[in-house]
């Protein structure tokens, strides 16, 4: 069984516990809000308790203790988030294709600095930047002794926090930007194994000076210290706002999301240039028509070169979203 698919019987197991809406809108959040103190409370008085849920087990990450969300699957496949049945074997093949040089470049003597941090980019909206980090994130929480933090870092139009239902909850912007917030105040816990979710928090004006603080770099390091670690940061567009530059200096590797026959080939190249020379750069083609076999025929697509011979591949996404 696939890295996605073993991710899909997992989210499938939770989703039979909890009554699901058919009807729902295509935009319902795919991520229900749940009080872990009240669960345990209902399980603890409960003449026949289930077994502990993944969201119950212990865990070195520093999360909220009140909070954890159930990911719904079927509400995913509804929002165009996660591939249809028939597509899944597909899809796993395609994301451990682009997995592959990001875990390649956590370790070696030519490793970047904050490797574990992955921003996720593209240059221009609607090419699938979210689709990718949700289902990065699920692919790479799979991975044997990993854990995974999904942040919320397009703060202007913050989808995931939509999707998971956390509009209401501190986040990235609180965490940042006021002293006394930590990691157990805004870090939530899903019942996906190893995956967890940083909203983006409060909106706040000055975002991009916030991010551009000393507090955000010292906190990102603070979490990447655990080498096990992955932040996966889904980042604004590049070609669109100012927080999206400031997230990929933050980061050592950043992912490029180019929709197929869509993202105009200069719009890919301006967008390279705003990422710093250090950076281990992958491109995504998303929503391709047709994969070939040799995935990486694409990477002269686009004519991407850097004269300190900085290099990006590139693997090929079939969906859409």
């Amino acid at each position: 069984m696939g890295l996605i698919e073993q991710a899909v019987e997992l989210l499938n197991q939770a989703s039979a516990q909890r009554s699901v809406d058919h009807g729902r809108a295509a935009e319902a959040p795919v991520g229900q809000l749940v009080d872990r103190r009240a669960a345990k409370a209902v399980s603890e008085g409960s003449a026949a308790a289930p077994a502990a849920t993944p969201a119950e087990t212990a865990t070195s990450m520093p999360c909220r203790s009140d909070r954890a969300v159930c990911i719904d699957v079927l509400a995913l496949r509804e929002s165009g988030l996660l591939a249809p049945e028939a597509d899944q074997r597909q899809l796993a093949e395609e994301y451990r294709i682009i997995k592959r040089p990001l875990l390649a470049g956590l370790k070696g003597e030519s490793r970047p600095r904050l490797g574990n941090v992955i921003v996720v980019a593209s240059a221009l909206p609607g090419e699938g930047k979210t689709f990718t980090s949700i289902n990065l994130a699920l692919s790479l929480a799979l991975e044997r002794g990993r854990e995974v933090l999904l942040v919320d870092g397009d703060v202007a139009k913050p989808h995931i926090t939509h999707l998971f239902g956390l509009e209401n909850e501190p986040g990235l912007l609180d965490l940042v930007g006021a002293a006394g917030r930590t990691f157990e105040d805004t870090i939530v816990k899903t019942d996906y194994p190893s995956l967890y979710v940083l909203p983006a928090g409060s909106r706040n004006l000055q975002a991009t000076e916030i991010l551009r603080s000393e507090r955000t770099s010292s906190l990102l390091a603070a979490l990447a210290a655990e080498p096990h670690r992955i932040v996966l940061i889904d980042s604004p567009p590049l070609l669109v706002t100012s927080e999206a530059g400031v997230l990929t200096s933050l980061a050592g590797q950043v992912v490029l999301v180019v929709k197929a026959a869509h993202t105009p080939q200069d719009a890919v190249l301006h967008a390279i240039e705003t990422i710093a020379d250090d950076k281990l750069v992958s491109l995504v083609l998303n929503q391709a028509d047709a994969v070939p076999e040799h995935r990486y025929a694409y990477y002269g697509q686009y004519g991407y070169g850097k004269a300190d011979g900085r290099t990006a591949d590139v693997a090929s996404g079939s969906d859409s979203a």
